[in-house]
């Protein structure tokens, strides 16, 4: 029997035949041992190949004659497999066994993609230990896809990226999210699953999607053209970029028109305490929590012959990123947080005596700032010498108000398709049987925007793996604070996007966290309560189980009526009900932009809120970054936040 494991030592053998300079053909790194074959659909394998190679790919039994492509590209399919297994798969070349993949099943598959609350794995969950244990299923399969970019779309996983049977090791570093829902799924219809994870922790929405796709929509296109230069001239991409970057300074009105780089010593610095270190350490009460960014300014002195070479700016690690100037002049800029950054400069940019160096950080998540250390703080001439950075350094605190500047579409992680390159674009041409889709939380202060961003990813999805693919989407729980305003809704936006995708696609559904999630910790421990509402939707969603209320009570009209406005909903299972007081708490009257808290009361399964006689255009439910949200239906699911138009 040949397995993967033997296949170096055939395509060895098969080489003979082929030639000196041939290569073997193969599977896509996708393809494995121990991988789940959608069931029920068309078996669709591919890989590649030296360009006109003829060989054969057997299925079991079957077998078929190929030939790859000028591309050195190959596809074949077979009929449709039942759950279960196992099955073997082979490409042989002149009765020589190249490459045999066994333990094939065939059940159904989900993608799970994402951010942290995704990435989130199964060793740090609530009773994690037992949990880990326990996590010995032959049933289920697992993938997970290596974290990596790529400016172009590959046609191989990243690294090592390989599928493996689900035991306390293999599942421990695994999304706790996707494997409680693909356990609860696997037992409820007992089928084999394949559990393929794609998630990056603060990744935003926009490098998950095709860059064809994407670039295609105006508030897009020039970010991806500027990706496009970026592949093919760095220096001129950078320089587009910083000048964008000091265009939206200035019109930021927070800013007042400023810009710091053109006069660095303008305005009060004051000296950073000690050594270069996470601000909120620094003892100012003003950056304690301070979200947001610092300028950071040092001088050095060069003689003449010095300003005559070019040089390489170090100003070691920034939390989270930075644009840096030297003398007035942007000279780089990067996006993530720890990595040490280096700067080359010409001469040019050098002048005898003394020479200045501006760096904005901006954080958006705990530890903020430059971090150094020392020994990375220093300006490198081309002669080799090198001058300290290491002391020196002033700060000035920017307002909160100033808007974060927007990332680089080259940014790892909050950039533009170069996740989806890396890690989605090789598992195209696959079918899934489902997608859950757990993310929103570095889109929050651009929430209006999601809803599009949320529509392409899923029109990119069904593109690649079946036009009909249901997609779960887990609207963010609880976090941060307790809202005191009306008409801040804050995550509320981004929640209500994901409902309104929701509404309009009916292979769309949400999975409502509203009561869960931790006010102090983006990362709550409890996964499988949030898988539980993702096993709810897709049970509905994907296997057609009749399940009217599977995302809980959903409101469907708001109707004037006199002084009073009354909401119907749908998806309500044993009555409407509210939890800890008498009042449907969290209800909001809203009309040009106005906002104002309202009280609202049950009658039946109506809510009825009091207007009086004033303008109203919407009602809103539930908003704000952590709301007390207690509208239930009687099985204990929550009424989902919503903003919903008055007729």
């Amino acid at each position: 029997m040949f397995t993967s494991k033997t296949m170096m030592a055939c395509g060895a053998l098969a080489l003979i035949g082929l030639g000196a300079h041939a290569e073997a053909p193969k599977l896509a790194s996708l393809f494995g041992d121990h991988m789940v074959i959608q069931r029920d659909a068309p078996v669709r394998l591919f890989g590649t190949a030296d360009p006109g190679a003829e060989f054969i790919v057997s299925l079991d039994a079957a077998s078929t004659p190929v030939r790859a492509g000028r591309d050195g590209r190959w596809w074949v399919e077979f009929p449709e497999l039942s759950a279960g297994g196992s099955h073997e798969i082979s490409l042989t070349v002149e009765g020589d066994t190249v490459q045999a993949l066994e333990d094939v099943l065939a059940g159904d598959v989900f993608l799970c993609s994402g951010q942290s609350n995704m990435e989130y794995p199964l060793s740090r969950v609530t009773y994690a230990e037992r949990e880990v244990a326990a996590a010995d299923h032959s049933n289920i399969r697992l993938l997970q896809v290596e974290k990596d970019l790529s400016l172009a779309p590959n046609a191989d996983l990243p690294g090592d990226s390989a599928w493996a049977l689900t035991t306390p090791e293999t599942a421990a570093g695994f999304s706790a999210v996707c494997y409680y829902a693909g356990r609860a799924l696997s037992e409820a219809y007992d089928v084999p699953v394949g559990l393929i994870n794609s998630s990056w922790g603060g990744s935003r929405i926009e490098p998950w999607i095709d860059g064809e796709i994407i670039g295609a929509m105006p508030d897009h296109t020039e970010q991806v053209a500027l990706l496009e230069t970026y592949k093919t001239d760095r220096g001129a991409a950078a320089k587009i970029y910083s000048e964008s970057w000091q265009q939206n300074w200035r019109d930021d009105p927070a800013t007042e028109g400023t810009a710091p780089w053109e006069d660095a010593d303008a305005d009060e610095w004051k000296p950073v305490p000690g050594t270069l270190r996470d601000w909120r350490k620094w003892g100012d009460a003003e950056l304690t929590d301070h979200l947001g960014m610092v300028w950071h300014r040092v001088s050095f002195d060069l003689t003449p012959q010095q300003a005559e070479q070019a040089a390489t700016i170090h100003i070691g690690a920034v939390d989270d990123t930075d644009m840096t100037w030297l003398n007035g002049t942007a000279i780089g800029t990067t996006f993530h947080w720890g990595g040490l950054r280096a700067y080359g400069v010409s001469a040019d940019l050098l002048k005898p005596g003394k020479n200045t160096i501006l760096v904005n950080s901006h954080n958006d998540y705990g530890d903020g700032g430059m971090n150094g250390p020392a020994s990375e703080l220093r300006v490198e001439l081309e002669d080799g010498s090198s001058l300290s950075l290491a002391d020196g350094w002033a700060y000035r605190k920017v307002d909160s108000a100033v808007s974060a500047p927007k990332p680089a579409p080259w940014f790892t992680i909050k950039g533009y398709t170069m996740l989806h390159n890396a890690m989605i674009a090789p598992l195209s041409g696959i079918r899934l049987k489902g997608a859950i889709w757990y993310q929103g939380e570095s889109n929050a202060g651009d929430g209006v925007a999601y809803k599009s961003l949320l529509d392409l990813l899923v029109q990119d999805w069904r593109a690649k793996f079946g036009a009909d693919l249901p997609v779960a989407v887990v609207q963010l729980p609880r976090y941060g604070a307790l809202p005191t305003e009306a008409g801040k809704p804050g995550w509320g936006v981004i929640r209500e996007s994901m409902r309104r995708v929701a509404a309009r696609d009916d292979r769309v559904a949400l999975a409502v966290t509203i009561d869960m999630g931790d006010p102090v910790d983006i990362h709550p421990p409890n996964k499988l309560a949030v898988a539980e509402r993702v096993v709810r939707v897709m049970k509905s969603l994907v296997y057609g189980e009749v399940d009217a209320g599977a995302s809980g009570a959903v409101a469907s009209r708001a109707v004037r009526d006199g002084s009073t406005i009354r909401i119907a909903f749908e998806g309500v299972e044993d009555g409407l009900v509210t939890v800890s007081a008498g009042s449907v708490i969290g209800m909001e009257l809203c009309h040009e932009d106005a906002c104002r808290y309202a009280s609202a009361k049950l009658d039946g399964d109506t809510v009825v809120v009091q207007a009086e006689d004033e303008a109203v255009s919407e009602v809103r439910y539930c908003q704000g970054d952590s709301p007390l949200c207690n509208l239930f239906d009687g099985t204990g699911m929550p009424a989902g936040p919503f903003w919903i138009a008055v007729e």
